[in-house]
């Protein structure tokens, strides 16, 4: 006969792992809607559109190799750069994105950005803020590359 305290224990971890494994699949659904976000102002260009996702006081940085140094500016600054249309070459980009991690009110996210004359990769750090996942900081590198006719 089956001791009945441990099935109950069985039954019960198995019921809390499951209830853990559906919530962190929640907030991993919910990084994602935010990414799409993002990569939907990637393809406009518009910035009202990341500034949904986008913490305006964020941090972006990364090493320039023109001037040999790291350069930082906040989101706000680096969302000026957004023309408020498509780029002209916006059939030529190609974006992809990885979650990396997501825990409880933290995650990490890999895009790869492959346009013309650039090749570079952003992590995404992503906080859940007033219960919404927002985009913190961007750190990037990348490269300058020959455009191709």
């Amino acid at each position: 006969m089956k001791d009945p305290i441990r099935s109950a224990i069985a039954a019960g971890a198995l019921f809390l792992l499951s209830t853990a494994a559906m919530a962190q699949d929640s907030e991993r659904d919910a990084v994602d809607r935010t990414m799409q976000t993002m990569m939907r102002a990637f393809e406009t260009g518009d910035a009202n559109l990341a500034f949904e996702v986008l913490r305006k006081d964020g941090v972006v940085l990364g090493y320039s190799a023109s001037k040999r140094q790291v350069v930082t500016q906040t989101v706000e600054e680096w969302a000026k750069g957004f023309p408020g249309k498509p780029a002209d070459d916006e059939d030529r980009r190609h974006r992809s994105y990885e979650i990396i991690d997501v825990n409880r009110d933290a995650a990490m996210v890999k895009v790869r950005l492959d346009y013309p004359g650039w090749d570079g990769l952003d992590y995404l750090a992503l906080s859940k803020i007033d219960g919404k996942w927002m985009i913190v900081s961007k750190s990037w590198s990348g490269r300058r590359k020959p455009i191709e006719p």
